[in-house]
Protein backbone atom coordinates (compact mmCIF):
# COMPACT_ATOMS: atom_id res chain seq x y z
CA UNK A 1 0.00 0.00 0.00
CA UNK A 2 1.22 3.05 -1.17
CA UNK A 3 2.53 5.96 1.40
CA UNK A 4 0.99 9.29 2.19
CA UNK A 5 4.12 11.05 0.45
CA UNK A 6 3.57 8.76 -2.53
CA UNK A 7 0.15 10.63 -3.21
CA UNK A 8 -0.04 13.64 -5.33
CA UNK A 9 -0.45 16.21 -4.28
CA UNK A 10 2.42 16.16 -2.10
CA UNK A 11 5.56 17.77 -3.72
CA UNK A 12 7.35 17.38 0.00
CA UNK A 13 7.06 17.54 3.80
CA UNK A 14 5.08 20.92 3.18
CA UNK A 15 2.97 21.32 0.38
CA UNK A 16 0.51 24.42 -0.59
CA UNK A 17 -2.66 23.30 -2.27
CA UNK A 18 -5.03 24.98 -4.35
CA UNK A 19 -9.03 25.19 -4.85
CA UNK A 20 -11.47 26.42 -7.14
CA UNK A 21 -15.12 26.63 -6.80
CA UNK A 22 -18.07 28.85 -4.53
CA UNK A 23 -16.81 31.09 -1.98
CA UNK A 24 -18.30 30.13 1.57
CA UNK A 25 -18.53 33.60 2.64
CA UNK A 26 -21.62 34.37 4.28
CA UNK A 27 -23.43 37.33 1.72
CA UNK A 28 -25.26 40.31 3.09
CA UNK A 29 -28.91 39.57 2.85
CA UNK A 30 -31.62 42.66 2.30
CA UNK A 31 -35.24 43.39 4.16
CA UNK A 32 -35.56 40.43 6.78
CA UNK A 33 -32.46 40.16 9.24
CA UNK A 34 -31.88 37.56 11.53
CA UNK A 35 -31.72 39.71 14.46
CA UNK A 36 -35.10 41.31 13.89
CA UNK A 37 -36.59 38.51 16.34
CA UNK A 38 -34.98 39.47 18.83
CA UNK A 39 -35.66 42.96 18.45
CA UNK A 40 -39.33 42.12 18.40
CA UNK A 41 -38.77 40.01 21.29
CA UNK A 42 -37.37 43.03 23.08
CA UNK A 43 -39.98 45.39 22.17
CA UNK A 44 -42.58 43.19 22.96
CA UNK A 45 -41.08 42.76 26.74
CA UNK A 46 -40.53 46.71 27.25
CA UNK A 47 -44.11 47.20 25.78
CA UNK A 48 -45.97 44.57 28.24
CA UNK A 49 -43.58 46.43 30.98
CA UNK A 50 -44.84 49.74 30.26
CA UNK A 51 -48.55 48.95 29.97
CA UNK A 52 -48.44 47.09 33.59
CA UNK A 53 -46.37 50.06 35.30
CA UNK A 54 -48.31 52.99 33.68
CA UNK A 55 -52.00 51.46 34.33
CA UNK A 56 -53.94 49.94 36.89
CA UNK A 57 -54.04 46.32 35.04
CA UNK A 58 -52.38 43.44 36.63
CA UNK A 59 -54.32 40.72 38.56
CA UNK A 60 -57.87 40.65 38.18
CA UNK A 61 -58.13 40.73 34.52
CA UNK A 62 -60.01 37.17 35.06
CA UNK A 63 -60.76 35.28 37.91
CA UNK A 64 -58.20 32.67 39.32
CA UNK A 65 -59.67 28.83 38.14
CA UNK A 66 -62.25 30.75 36.52
CA UNK A 67 -62.69 28.34 32.81
CA UNK A 68 -61.21 31.37 30.72
CA UNK A 69 -58.69 31.72 33.38
CA UNK A 70 -57.49 27.68 32.55
CA UNK A 71 -57.66 28.03 29.39
CA UNK A 72 -55.80 31.35 28.67
CA UNK A 73 -52.74 30.14 31.44
CA UNK A 74 -52.42 26.86 29.80
CA UNK A 75 -52.34 28.79 26.04
CA UNK A 76 -49.51 31.24 27.44
CA UNK A 77 -47.32 28.17 29.20
CA UNK A 78 -46.75 26.58 25.82
CA UNK A 79 -43.32 27.74 25.72
CA UNK A 80 -42.73 26.38 29.34
CA UNK A 81 -44.28 22.95 28.08
CA UNK A 82 -41.50 22.58 25.76
CA UNK A 83 -39.15 23.12 28.36
CA UNK A 84 -40.05 20.42 30.31
CA UNK A 85 -40.27 17.94 27.35
CA UNK A 86 -36.56 18.79 26.60
CA UNK A 87 -36.00 18.20 31.21
CA UNK A 88 -38.00 14.71 30.63
CA UNK A 89 -36.15 13.78 27.26
CA UNK A 90 -32.84 14.81 29.04
CA UNK A 91 -33.77 12.91 32.56
CA UNK A 92 -34.69 9.81 30.30
CA UNK A 93 -30.93 9.35 29.10
CA UNK A 94 -29.46 10.30 31.97
CA UNK A 95 -31.18 7.70 33.74
CA UNK A 96 -31.40 5.24 31.27
CA UNK A 97 -27.92 5.05 31.35
CA UNK A 98 -28.35 2.67 33.98
CA UNK A 99 -29.89 0.37 31.96
CA UNK A 100 -28.20 1.03 28.83
CA UNK A 101 -24.28 2.22 28.61
CA UNK A 102 -23.04 1.80 31.65
CA UNK A 103 -21.12 -1.48 30.91
CA UNK A 104 -17.82 -1.14 28.27
CA UNK A 105 -18.15 -1.12 24.82
CA UNK A 106 -16.27 -4.39 23.85
CA UNK A 107 -14.03 -3.99 21.27
CA UNK A 108 -13.11 -6.95 18.75
CA UNK A 109 -10.11 -7.91 17.35
CA UNK A 110 -7.52 -6.54 14.99
CA UNK A 111 -6.36 -8.29 11.87
CA UNK A 112 -2.86 -9.84 11.79
CA UNK A 113 -1.71 -6.83 9.52
CA UNK A 114 -2.67 -3.60 11.14
CA UNK A 115 -4.38 -1.18 8.95
CA UNK A 116 -3.24 1.72 7.74
CA UNK A 117 -4.16 5.24 9.92
CA UNK A 118 -3.91 8.88 9.22
CA UNK A 119 -3.60 10.98 11.91
CA UNK A 120 -5.59 14.71 11.04
CA UNK A 121 -4.29 17.55 12.86
CA UNK A 122 -6.72 20.67 11.73
CA UNK A 123 -5.64 24.25 13.17
CA UNK A 124 -5.69 27.42 12.57
CA UNK A 125 -3.32 30.09 13.79
CA UNK A 126 -2.52 27.73 16.71
CA UNK A 127 0.66 29.07 17.96
CA UNK A 128 -0.13 28.42 21.51
CA UNK A 129 -0.66 24.26 21.28
CA UNK A 130 0.54 23.49 18.02
CA UNK A 131 3.81 22.01 19.27
CA UNK A 132 2.33 20.16 22.10
CA UNK A 133 -0.62 18.24 19.65
CA UNK A 134 2.14 17.61 16.61
CA UNK A 135 4.58 15.86 19.19
CA UNK A 136 1.58 13.88 21.01
CA UNK A 137 0.07 12.73 18.03
CA UNK A 138 3.02 11.56 16.26
CA UNK A 139 4.09 9.46 19.95
CA UNK A 140 0.67 7.55 19.37
CA UNK A 141 1.84 3.49 19.58
CA UNK A 142 0.98 1.88 15.83
CA UNK A 143 3.67 0.33 13.37
CA UNK A 144 5.63 3.01 11.57
CA UNK A 145 5.12 1.75 8.15
CA UNK A 146 1.04 1.70 8.66
CA UNK A 147 1.50 5.59 10.46
CA UNK A 148 0.75 8.76 9.11
CA UNK A 149 0.52 12.32 10.37
CA UNK A 150 -1.14 15.56 8.06
CA UNK A 151 -1.07 19.10 9.98
CA UNK A 152 -3.92 20.87 8.18
CA UNK A 153 -2.51 23.97 8.78
CA UNK A 154 -4.32 26.92 7.56
CA UNK A 155 -2.67 29.43 9.30
CA UNK A 156 -2.31 33.02 8.35
CA UNK A 157 0.55 34.28 10.70
CA UNK A 158 3.63 33.26 8.90
CA UNK A 159 5.42 32.94 12.21
CA UNK A 160 2.82 30.31 13.34
CA UNK A 161 3.51 28.50 9.76
CA UNK A 162 7.12 28.32 10.25
CA UNK A 163 6.67 27.29 13.77
CA UNK A 164 4.71 24.22 12.78
CA UNK A 165 6.88 23.42 9.91
CA UNK A 166 9.64 23.33 11.64
CA UNK A 167 8.31 21.17 14.86
CA UNK A 168 6.71 18.48 12.09
CA UNK A 169 10.30 18.85 10.34
CA UNK A 170 12.18 18.00 13.53
CA UNK A 171 9.56 15.12 14.94
CA UNK A 172 9.95 13.40 11.33
CA UNK A 173 13.83 13.76 11.80
CA UNK A 174 13.75 12.27 15.41
CA UNK A 175 10.84 9.34 15.20
CA UNK A 176 10.98 8.78 11.69
CA UNK A 177 6.90 9.37 11.49
CA UNK A 178 5.78 10.59 8.23
CA UNK A 179 4.38 13.79 9.61
CA UNK A 180 3.60 15.66 6.53
CA UNK A 181 2.16 19.62 6.68
CA UNK A 182 -0.39 20.44 4.33
CA UNK A 183 -0.79 24.18 3.65
CA UNK A 184 -3.76 25.80 1.78
CA UNK A 185 -3.72 29.33 -0.29
CA UNK A 186 -7.10 30.13 1.12
CA UNK A 187 -9.54 28.92 3.91
CA UNK A 188 -12.55 27.93 1.30
CA UNK A 189 -14.83 25.47 3.67
CA UNK A 190 -12.44 26.21 6.58
CA UNK A 191 -12.58 23.31 9.04
CA UNK A 192 -14.16 20.85 7.02
CA UNK A 193 -12.63 21.82 3.82
CA UNK A 194 -8.87 21.28 4.69
CA UNK A 195 -10.37 17.75 6.08
CA UNK A 196 -11.67 17.07 2.94
CA UNK A 197 -8.55 18.42 1.44
CA UNK A 198 -6.22 15.78 3.38
CA UNK A 199 -8.81 13.38 3.02
CA UNK A 200 -8.05 13.06 -0.85
CA UNK A 201 -4.44 13.16 -0.17
CA UNK A 202 -3.95 9.98 1.65
CA UNK A 203 -5.69 6.37 1.38
CA UNK A 204 -5.34 5.48 5.13
CA UNK A 205 -7.90 2.91 5.88
CA UNK A 206 -8.69 5.15 8.59
CA UNK A 207 -8.34 8.73 9.71
CA UNK A 208 -7.81 10.19 13.14
CA UNK A 209 -9.12 13.70 13.78
CA UNK A 210 -8.03 15.75 16.70
CA UNK A 211 -8.27 19.76 17.45
CA UNK A 212 -5.37 21.52 18.40
CA UNK A 213 -6.44 21.67 21.51
CA UNK A 214 -6.55 18.19 22.29
CA UNK A 215 -3.26 16.08 23.53
CA UNK A 216 -3.85 12.13 22.40
CA UNK A 217 -2.48 9.63 24.54
CA UNK A 218 0.05 7.21 23.50
CA UNK A 219 -2.20 3.97 23.54
CA UNK A 220 -5.40 5.75 21.45
CA UNK A 221 -4.90 4.19 18.24
CA UNK A 222 -4.25 0.36 19.90
CA UNK A 223 -6.99 0.70 22.29
CA UNK A 224 -9.78 2.33 19.29
CA UNK A 225 -8.96 0.76 16.22
CA UNK A 226 -10.10 -2.47 17.44
CA UNK A 227 -13.93 -1.21 17.81
CA UNK A 228 -13.68 -1.30 13.76
CA UNK A 229 -13.05 -5.44 14.05
CA UNK A 230 -15.28 -8.28 15.44
CA UNK A 231 -14.17 -11.06 18.08
CA UNK A 232 -12.41 -13.07 14.92
CA UNK A 233 -10.65 -10.09 13.15
CA UNK A 234 -13.03 -9.56 10.43
CA UNK A 235 -13.79 -5.77 9.57
CA UNK A 236 -17.01 -4.37 10.56
CA UNK A 237 -17.84 -2.74 7.64
CA UNK A 238 -21.09 -0.92 8.71
CA UNK A 239 -19.32 0.51 11.55
CA UNK A 240 -18.18 4.13 10.97
CA UNK A 241 -16.93 5.90 13.45
CA UNK A 242 -15.47 5.36 17.15
CA UNK A 243 -16.22 8.68 19.61
CA UNK A 244 -13.61 8.93 22.72
CA UNK A 245 -14.54 10.79 25.62
CA UNK A 246 -13.21 14.09 26.03
CA UNK A 247 -10.78 14.81 29.15
CA UNK A 248 -10.02 17.53 30.67
CA UNK A 249 -6.44 19.72 31.16
CA UNK A 250 -7.51 22.52 33.04
CA UNK A 251 -11.35 21.68 34.41
CA UNK A 252 -10.34 23.68 37.85
CA UNK A 253 -8.52 26.54 36.62
CA UNK A 254 -11.58 28.99 36.82
CA UNK A 255 -15.07 29.22 37.58
CA UNK A 256 -15.52 29.07 34.02
CA UNK A 257 -13.80 25.76 33.36
CA UNK A 258 -15.56 23.73 36.47
CA UNK A 259 -18.68 24.91 34.76
CA UNK A 260 -17.70 23.40 31.46
CA UNK A 261 -16.30 20.07 32.97
CA UNK A 262 -19.75 19.25 34.36
CA UNK A 263 -21.65 19.25 31.29
CA UNK A 264 -18.73 17.78 29.36
CA UNK A 265 -18.68 14.94 31.60
CA UNK A 266 -22.55 14.67 31.71
CA UNK A 267 -23.19 15.24 27.78
CA UNK A 268 -19.91 12.29 27.12
CA UNK A 269 -20.22 10.03 30.19
CA UNK A 270 -24.23 9.94 30.51
CA UNK A 271 -26.03 11.05 27.07
CA UNK A 272 -23.68 9.62 24.63
CA UNK A 273 -22.61 6.71 26.25
CA UNK A 274 -26.41 5.80 26.23
CA UNK A 275 -27.78 7.18 22.70
CA UNK A 276 -24.31 4.74 21.47
CA UNK A 277 -25.82 1.57 23.45
CA UNK A 278 -29.48 1.97 22.77
CA UNK A 279 -29.77 3.97 18.99
CA UNK A 280 -26.15 2.77 17.62
CA UNK A 281 -25.73 6.32 16.90
CA UNK A 282 -23.70 9.49 18.17
CA UNK A 283 -22.65 12.47 16.29
CA UNK A 284 -18.98 12.93 15.79
CA UNK A 285 -17.82 15.82 18.23
CA UNK A 286 -15.54 16.90 15.71
CA UNK A 287 -11.90 15.90 17.25
CA UNK A 288 -11.03 12.59 19.30
CA UNK A 289 -12.82 9.99 16.75
CA UNK A 290 -11.52 7.42 14.13
CA UNK A 291 -13.52 7.70 11.24
CA UNK A 292 -13.62 4.61 8.39
CA UNK A 293 -12.19 6.34 5.70
CA UNK A 294 -14.18 4.31 2.70
CA UNK A 295 -17.32 5.37 4.64
CA UNK A 296 -16.33 9.21 4.82
CA UNK A 297 -16.09 8.76 1.08
CA UNK A 298 -19.49 6.85 0.85
CA UNK A 299 -21.51 9.79 2.54
CA UNK A 300 -20.01 12.02 -0.11
CA UNK A 301 -16.73 13.72 2.01
CA UNK A 302 -16.40 16.44 4.36
CA UNK A 303 -19.08 19.34 3.28
CA UNK A 304 -18.77 23.18 4.79
CA UNK A 305 -22.73 23.48 4.39
CA UNK A 306 -22.98 24.31 8.53
CA UNK A 307 -20.71 24.89 10.99
CA UNK A 308 -21.30 22.00 12.26
CA UNK A 309 -19.45 19.66 9.86
CA UNK A 310 -19.05 17.29 11.98
CA UNK A 311 -22.86 16.39 13.45
CA UNK A 312 -23.62 17.10 9.79
CA UNK A 313 -21.27 13.97 8.26
CA UNK A 314 -22.43 12.43 11.15
CA UNK A 315 -25.98 12.39 10.26
CA UNK A 316 -25.16 11.97 6.94
CA UNK A 317 -23.80 8.67 7.85
CA UNK A 318 -27.17 7.87 9.92
CA UNK A 319 -29.31 8.17 6.67
CA UNK A 320 -26.83 5.81 4.98
CA UNK A 321 -27.56 3.06 7.27
CA UNK A 322 -23.82 3.31 9.10
CA UNK A 323 -23.57 3.12 12.95
CA UNK A 324 -21.40 4.88 14.77
CA UNK A 325 -19.86 3.97 18.47
CA UNK A 326 -19.18 5.89 21.54
CA UNK A 327 -16.58 4.51 24.08
CA UNK A 328 -16.11 6.32 27.55
CA UNK A 329 -13.38 4.49 28.33
CA UNK A 330 -11.01 5.37 25.51
CA UNK A 331 -10.07 9.96 27.46
CA UNK A 332 -8.37 12.40 24.95
CA UNK A 333 -7.32 14.82 27.41
CA UNK A 334 -8.46 18.21 26.07
CA UNK A 335 -8.07 22.10 26.95
CA UNK A 336 -11.47 23.59 27.92
CA UNK A 337 -12.05 27.49 26.55
CA UNK A 338 -10.22 29.36 29.53
CA UNK A 339 -12.04 33.02 28.43
CA UNK A 340 -15.31 33.84 27.99
CA UNK A 341 -14.42 35.11 24.75
CA UNK A 342 -13.60 32.10 23.85
CA UNK A 343 -16.08 30.21 25.32
CA UNK A 344 -19.05 32.36 24.02
CA UNK A 345 -17.24 31.81 20.83
CA UNK A 346 -17.88 27.92 20.67
CA UNK A 347 -21.06 27.97 22.06
CA UNK A 348 -22.38 30.34 18.82
CA UNK A 349 -20.53 28.44 16.43
CA UNK A 350 -22.14 25.18 17.89
CA UNK A 351 -25.62 26.55 18.22
CA UNK A 352 -26.03 28.38 14.70
CA UNK A 353 -24.46 25.38 13.49
CA UNK A 354 -26.76 23.24 14.53
CA UNK A 355 -29.72 24.64 13.64
CA UNK A 356 -28.44 24.97 10.03
CA UNK A 357 -27.79 21.35 9.72
CA UNK A 358 -31.55 21.58 11.16
CA UNK A 359 -32.37 23.45 7.91
CA UNK A 360 -30.36 20.72 6.50
CA UNK A 361 -31.46 17.50 7.34
CA UNK A 362 -34.74 17.92 9.40
CA UNK A 363 -37.28 16.88 6.26
CA UNK A 364 -35.19 14.08 5.75
CA UNK A 365 -35.30 12.84 9.61
CA UNK A 366 -38.83 13.75 9.77
CA UNK A 367 -40.47 12.21 6.39
CA UNK A 368 -37.60 10.24 4.25
CA UNK A 369 -35.27 8.10 6.69
CA UNK A 370 -36.90 4.69 7.66
CA UNK A 371 -36.97 3.90 11.20
CA UNK A 372 -39.03 2.65 14.26
CA UNK A 373 -40.99 5.60 15.28
CA UNK A 374 -39.25 5.54 18.89
CA UNK A 375 -36.10 5.78 17.42
CA UNK A 376 -37.46 8.50 15.24
CA UNK A 377 -38.69 10.93 18.25
CA UNK A 378 -35.15 10.67 20.10
CA UNK A 379 -33.29 11.36 16.52
CA UNK A 380 -35.92 14.09 16.56
CA UNK A 381 -35.00 15.38 20.26
CA UNK A 382 -31.06 14.81 19.25
CA UNK A 383 -31.16 16.74 16.60
CA UNK A 384 -33.39 19.66 17.75
CA UNK A 385 -32.13 20.16 21.34
CA UNK A 386 -30.96 23.69 20.37
CA UNK A 387 -34.46 24.71 20.39
CA UNK A 388 -34.12 24.61 24.53
CA UNK A 389 -33.09 28.29 23.69
CA UNK A 390 -35.63 30.09 21.87
CA UNK A 391 -38.09 28.20 24.53
CA UNK A 392 -36.13 29.89 27.35
CA UNK A 393 -36.00 33.38 26.03
CA UNK A 394 -39.56 33.21 25.13
CA UNK A 395 -40.66 31.79 28.47
CA UNK A 396 -38.34 33.97 30.67
CA UNK A 397 -39.55 37.38 28.33
CA UNK A 398 -43.56 36.04 29.16
CA UNK A 399 -43.14 35.00 32.52
CA UNK A 400 -42.90 38.20 34.91
CA UNK A 401 -46.24 39.47 32.37
CA UNK A 402 -47.90 36.36 33.58
CA UNK A 403 -47.03 36.73 37.36
CA UNK A 404 -47.96 40.42 37.55
CA UNK A 405 -51.19 39.73 36.29
CA UNK A 406 -52.02 36.05 37.72
CA UNK A 407 -51.73 34.40 34.68
CA UNK A 408 -49.48 31.90 36.30
CA UNK A 409 -49.75 28.08 37.88
CA UNK A 410 -48.06 30.36 41.38
CA UNK A 411 -51.51 31.66 41.60
CA UNK A 412 -52.64 28.39 43.16
CA UNK A 413 -50.42 28.98 46.16
CA UNK A 414 -46.50 29.41 46.18
CA UNK A 415 -46.51 25.14 47.06
CA UNK A 416 -47.81 24.90 43.33
CA UNK A 417 -45.52 27.54 42.01
CA UNK A 418 -42.48 26.00 43.59
CA UNK A 419 -43.43 22.89 42.25
CA UNK A 420 -43.88 23.34 38.84
CA UNK A 421 -41.56 26.27 38.10
CA UNK A 422 -38.76 25.58 40.36
CA UNK A 423 -38.68 21.38 40.67
CA UNK A 424 -38.11 20.35 37.22
CA UNK A 425 -35.27 22.27 36.51
CA UNK A 426 -33.66 21.65 39.83
CA UNK A 427 -34.33 18.00 39.36
CA UNK A 428 -32.90 17.93 36.61
CA UNK A 429 -29.56 19.75 37.10
CA UNK A 430 -29.55 17.54 40.58
CA UNK A 431 -29.56 14.34 38.78
CA UNK A 432 -27.20 15.29 35.85
CA UNK A 433 -24.57 16.49 37.77
CA UNK A 434 -24.86 13.71 40.74
CA UNK A 435 -24.81 11.01 38.29
CA UNK A 436 -21.94 12.23 35.98
CA UNK A 437 -19.98 13.25 38.93
CA UNK A 438 -20.26 9.44 40.07
CA UNK A 439 -20.21 7.77 36.91
CA UNK A 440 -17.12 9.82 35.13
CA UNK A 441 -14.34 7.69 36.18
CA UNK A 442 -12.05 7.57 33.24
CA UNK A 443 -11.33 11.33 33.15
CA UNK A 444 -9.65 12.14 36.53
CA UNK A 445 -6.81 10.31 38.23
CA UNK A 446 -7.66 8.83 41.73
CA UNK A 447 -10.81 7.48 43.34
CA UNK A 448 -14.20 8.53 43.94
CA UNK A 449 -14.17 10.30 47.86
CA UNK A 450 -16.97 11.62 49.67
CA UNK A 451 -14.99 15.33 49.41
CA UNK A 452 -14.20 14.69 46.32
CA UNK A 453 -18.05 13.84 45.55
CA UNK A 454 -19.03 17.10 46.86
CA UNK A 455 -16.68 19.18 45.08
CA UNK A 456 -17.57 17.53 41.35
CA UNK A 457 -21.63 17.93 42.70
CA UNK A 458 -20.47 21.73 43.91
CA UNK A 459 -20.29 22.38 39.81
CA UNK A 460 -23.62 22.72 39.62
CA UNK A 461 -23.80 26.85 41.02
CA UNK A 462 -20.94 27.66 38.01
CA UNK A 463 -23.10 25.78 35.58
CA UNK A 464 -26.18 27.11 36.27
CA UNK A 465 -24.75 30.66 36.93
CA UNK A 466 -23.03 30.87 33.47
CA UNK A 467 -26.03 28.61 31.58
CA UNK A 468 -27.95 31.27 33.06
CA UNK A 469 -25.85 34.39 31.69
CA UNK A 470 -25.18 33.02 28.28
CA UNK A 471 -29.44 32.81 27.32
CA UNK A 472 -29.36 36.27 25.57
CA UNK A 473 -26.20 34.80 23.63
CA UNK A 474 -27.34 31.38 22.67
CA UNK A 475 -30.94 32.78 21.75
CA UNK A 476 -28.89 35.07 19.33
CA UNK A 477 -26.84 32.17 17.97
CA UNK A 478 -30.51 30.27 17.44
CA UNK A 479 -31.65 33.15 15.36
CA UNK A 480 -28.65 33.46 13.30
CA UNK A 481 -28.72 29.88 12.48
CA UNK A 482 -32.22 29.59 11.61
CA UNK A 483 -32.55 32.63 9.90
CA UNK A 484 -29.00 33.81 8.49
CA UNK A 485 -27.11 32.22 5.65
CA UNK A 486 -25.98 28.88 5.42
CA UNK A 487 -22.51 29.35 4.80
CA UNK A 488 -21.29 31.24 7.93
CA UNK A 489 -17.42 32.21 8.99
CA UNK A 490 -16.00 29.60 10.99
CA UNK A 491 -14.77 31.82 14.82
CA UNK A 492 -12.09 29.30 15.87
CA UNK A 493 -11.57 29.06 19.79
CA UNK A 494 -9.36 30.62 21.04
CA UNK A 495 -6.54 28.57 23.15
CA UNK A 496 -4.15 29.07 25.80
CA UNK A 497 -1.95 26.00 26.70
CA UNK A 498 -2.08 26.91 29.95
CA UNK A 499 -2.03 23.37 30.95
CA UNK A 500 0.09 20.29 29.18
CA UNK A 501 -0.30 16.76 30.51
CA UNK A 502 2.79 14.71 32.38
CA UNK A 503 3.35 11.10 33.28
CA UNK A 504 6.14 12.17 35.03
CA UNK A 505 4.40 12.28 38.20
CA UNK A 506 1.83 10.01 37.73
CA UNK A 507 2.21 6.84 39.69
CA UNK A 508 1.24 3.16 38.36
CA UNK A 509 -1.77 2.90 36.84
CA UNK A 510 -3.16 6.93 36.80
CA UNK A 511 -3.80 9.12 34.16
CA UNK A 512 -1.02 11.82 33.25
CA UNK A 513 -1.70 14.73 35.42
CA UNK A 514 -1.93 18.01 34.05
CA UNK A 515 1.07 21.13 34.81
CA UNK A 516 1.34 25.16 34.17
CA UNK A 517 3.73 25.16 31.27
CA UNK A 518 4.33 28.14 29.66
CA UNK A 519 3.27 28.90 25.65
CA UNK A 520 5.08 29.27 22.99
CA UNK A 521 5.70 33.37 22.99
CA UNK A 522 5.02 35.67 20.13
CA UNK A 523 2.46 37.79 18.98
CA UNK A 524 -1.20 36.97 19.53
CA UNK A 525 -3.34 36.12 15.95
CA UNK A 526 -6.76 36.57 18.25
CA UNK A 527 -8.41 39.16 17.50
CA UNK A 528 -11.94 40.50 19.42
CA UNK A 529 -14.55 40.86 17.46
CA UNK A 530 -17.84 42.43 18.25
CA UNK A 531 -20.92 41.05 17.02
CA UNK A 532 -23.25 43.77 17.66
CA UNK A 533 -26.74 42.04 17.93
CA UNK A 534 -25.72 39.65 20.26
CA UNK A 535 -24.41 42.59 22.50
CA UNK A 536 -27.40 44.54 22.15
CA UNK A 537 -29.37 41.28 22.79
CA UNK A 538 -27.68 41.07 25.96
CA UNK A 539 -27.76 44.16 27.05
CA UNK A 540 -31.53 44.34 26.28
CA UNK A 541 -32.37 41.09 28.40
CA UNK A 542 -30.34 42.82 31.37
CA UNK A 543 -32.49 46.10 31.28
CA UNK A 544 -35.74 44.28 30.99
CA UNK A 545 -34.85 41.81 34.01
CA UNK A 546 -33.26 44.41 36.08
CA UNK A 547 -36.65 46.66 35.25
CA UNK A 548 -38.94 43.62 36.16
CA UNK A 549 -37.26 43.21 39.25
CA UNK A 550 -38.19 46.92 40.57
CA UNK A 551 -41.31 46.56 39.37
CA UNK A 552 -41.83 43.31 41.32
CA UNK A 553 -40.36 44.87 44.26
CA UNK A 554 -42.41 47.29 44.35
CA UNK A 555 -45.02 46.15 44.70
CA UNK A 556 -43.85 43.97 47.48
CA UNK A 557 -43.44 40.29 45.02
CA UNK A 558 -40.11 40.29 46.56
CA UNK A 559 -39.17 36.14 44.99
CA UNK A 560 -40.24 37.16 41.46
CA UNK A 561 -38.20 40.00 41.99
CA UNK A 562 -35.29 38.39 43.53
CA UNK A 563 -35.82 35.93 40.39
CA UNK A 564 -35.89 38.63 38.01
CA UNK A 565 -32.31 40.19 39.76
CA UNK A 566 -30.75 37.16 39.39
CA UNK A 567 -31.41 36.34 35.61
CA UNK A 568 -29.81 39.94 35.08
CA UNK A 569 -26.86 39.54 37.05
CA UNK A 570 -26.05 36.32 35.76
CA UNK A 571 -25.90 38.12 32.29
CA UNK A 572 -23.62 40.84 33.54
CA UNK A 573 -21.42 38.48 35.27
CA UNK A 574 -20.45 36.82 32.23
CA UNK A 575 -20.83 39.74 29.78
CA UNK A 576 -18.40 41.71 32.29
CA UNK A 577 -15.97 38.57 32.85
CA UNK A 578 -15.36 38.63 29.17
CA UNK A 579 -14.63 42.11 28.69
CA UNK A 580 -12.05 41.51 31.98
CA UNK A 581 -10.97 38.14 30.35
CA UNK A 582 -10.03 39.82 26.98
CA UNK A 583 -8.23 42.87 28.54
CA UNK A 584 -6.24 41.32 30.64
CA UNK A 585 -4.92 39.48 27.58
CA UNK A 586 -4.36 41.93 25.42
CA UNK A 587 -2.47 43.62 28.13
CA UNK A 588 -0.46 40.01 28.48
CA UNK A 589 0.33 39.67 24.78
CA UNK A 590 1.79 43.57 24.07
CA UNK A 591 4.38 42.90 27.15
CA UNK A 592 5.15 39.62 25.23
CA UNK A 593 5.29 41.37 22.04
Amino acid sequence: MRRETDKEPFGGPTSHLRRSGRSDRPKRGVGFRWWMPSLAAFAVSAGLFVYLATSDAGAGWLKVRSADWWAITTALHLPYFVILLFLVGGLVERLGFFWRGRAPEPAGRLPVEYPTVCVQLPMFNERAVARRTIEAACAMNWPADRFSVQVLDDSTDEDTRRLVEDVCARVRLSTGVNCRVLHRDDRQGYKAGALEEGRKATDAEFLVIFDADFVPPRDFLIRTVPHFYLADGEPDARLALVQAQWGHLNHDESFLTLAQSLWVDDHHTLQMSWRSAVWRFVNFTGTGGVWRASAIEAAGGWRAASLVEDCELSFRHLFAGYRTKFVKEIVVPAELPATYTAYKRQQKRWTQGWVQLQRMHLATLLFRFQCSWLRRIHLIYHMCISWQWPAWAIWITLLPFLIYTDHWFGSLGIAVGASLYLLPASLWVVVAATVASLETKHTYSGSITPSTFLRRLGRIVPHTVINAGMLPHQFSAFLEGLFGPLHSEFERTPKTASVTPTSSDSGPGERPRPVARRAETGKTTDGVKIHWPYALTEASYVVSQFAWAVLFAADGLILPAIGAGFLAACVVYVGSSTVTMQAKLATSSTEAH
